[in-house]
């Protein structure tokens, strides 16, 4: 029994030594999966804002944006389609470009609706490329300080028949990378 006496502080501080090791373990890993997965959490400032624009709400959403725009618009769009609606946001994106606003639109090439679309907008001097080393199936809207992604294309059918979702972001970190993203892929089309 005095042996047993004897051995508690030992297997007290072992324990304590193990729960240590167990912690600092945890801690050094968990630091890690944080780092490993950055894309996954927000960086939340008081400026962001998201809004959801489900069917025909990104129709409306995206012809007051552009007619309220500022500084610049850049769209990557897989489909446009001549249609009297979507007729109304290319001459709007003449209008804004009539205006000042730096307006550049990249279309997916083997779409034959997007020939009339390219064909309109340089027609008022509106940058327009093709983008062909591979699908271009983007559906991608900056508008100065707003990103909107989703699955809205430019026909009557995504933008008032078909269900459809979009969002606008207004988030500076995701701005950023989205500017980037365009500015890689213009500088790769044609």
């Amino acid at each position: 029994m005095e042996f047993l006496s004897n051995i508690y502080p030992y297997i007290a501080i072992l324990n304590f030594l193990m729960l240590s090791m167990l912690f600092i373990l945890f801690i050094k890993y968990s630091s890690l999966l944080r780092n490993s997965f950055k894309y996954s959490y927000s960086k939340v400032c008081p400026d962001d804002r998201i809004e959801v624009l489900n069917d025909e709400k990104y129709y409306y959403y995206i012809l007051n944006k552009i007619k309220s725009a500022k500084r610049e618009i850049n769209i990557i769009m897989f489909s446009i389609y001549k249609s009297e609606k979507t007729a109304e946001l290319i001459n709007e994106l003449i209008e804004a470009r009539n205006r000042g606003v730096m307006v550049r639109v990249i279309l997916e090439e083997d779409v034959g609706s997007n020939i009339l679309a390219q064909s309109r907008l340089s027609s008022k001097k509106v940058l327009v490329k093709f983008h062909d080393s591979k699908k271009t199936h983007n559906k991608f809207i900056i508008i100065d300080d707003t990103v909107i992604v989703g699955s809205h294309n430019w026909t009557d059918k995504a933008l008032f028949q078909n269900k459809e979702s979009s969002i606008a972001l207004i988030n500076k970190v995701v701005l950023e990378e989205e500017k980037r993203y365009f500015e890689l892929l213009w500088g790769a089309s044609e």
